[in-house]
C-alpha cells in the first residue's frame, strides 16, 4: 500500500497519514504504534496537526474512520499528547467520535463505537 494522506473531514487542520512498511517512516514510528495503538496525533505545527495510522494492521474502512474520529476527538477536546490518556479522556473521545461519525453518515463505524464501548470502558454507552 502506498502511504495515503488526506485532510480529516472531522477537522480540516488534521492531516491523516495511513502508513505501512513501504513508507520510510514506518520503522521509526512502529514502536510508537506499539505504545500508542493503531493511531495517534502528533503536532506538526501551530496550524496543522498530523495523525499517523498503522497501515500494516490491514484495518477495514469502518475501523479506520473510527480511529480517525477518535483521535480528532482527543484533539478537539484538548486532551494532551501523552502515552496514556486517562480512562475518562478515552470515554470522552469515543463519545465524541460516535457523534461525529453518526453526524457524517458513517453508521457502521458509529455502531462499532457503541458495540465495543462496554468492552473498552467497562460501562454501557
Amino acid at each position: 500500500m502506498k502511504t495515503k494522506e488526506f485532510r480529516s473531514e472531522f477537522d480540516n487542520d488534521v492531516i491523516v497519514n495511513i502508513i505501512d512498511n513501504n513508507d520510510f517512516r514506518y520503522s521509526v514510528v512502529k514502536p510508537l504504534f506499539e505504545s500508542y495503538g493503531f493511531g495517534f496525533m502528533i503536532p506538526a505545527n501551530i496550524s496543522e496537526k498530523l495523525m499517523l495510522i498503522d497501515g500494516e494492521q490491514k484495518l477495514n474502512k469502518h475501523i479506520l474512520k473510527w480511529i480517525e474520529a477518535h483521535e480528532v476527538a482527543h484533539f478537539i477536546l484538548g486532551h494532551g499528547l501523552t502515552k496514556n490518556n486517562s480512562a475518562e479522556e478515552e470515554i470522552e473521545a469515543d463519545r465524541l467520535a460516535y457523534q461525529m461519525l453518526d453526524g457524517k453518515g458513517y453508521t457502521k463505524s458509529a455502531q462499532m463505537v457503541k458495540d465495543k464501548f462496554e468492552e473498552r470502558h467497562g460501562i454501557k454507552y
